[in-house]
């Protein structure tokens, strides 16, 4: 079981949003959409990046632990430990 930790979840952000949004470009200069995203407007990019999560969660891509911590699988219960065990 994997912990994953917020700075991974936005680095998978980050990836999606670049994939469906055109660079950002200036000039001679280009930057990456979720790089303008978060130095123009960093509460909409927390925003989009709890969106983001909550959408993991909902297909199951993801789990959140009763400890507040993400996993790539679901919290076993104490009963399921004992089981696997025996």
């Amino acid at each position: 079981m994997t912990e994953i930790n917020y700075t991974e979840l936005c680095s998978r952000f980050d990836d999606l949003f670049n994939d469906c949004n055109p660079d950002i470009e200036f000039g001679r200069l280009t930057y990456l959409p979720s790089s303008v995203l978060k130095k123009v407007d960093p509460i909409a990019y927390r925003e989009e990046v709890l969106c983001f999560i909550d959408q993991l969660l909902t297909d199951g891509k993801i789990y959140e632990h009763s400890d507040g911590t993400y996993h790539d699988e679901p919290e076993q219960s104490d009963e399921d430990t004992i089981e696997q065990h025996c």
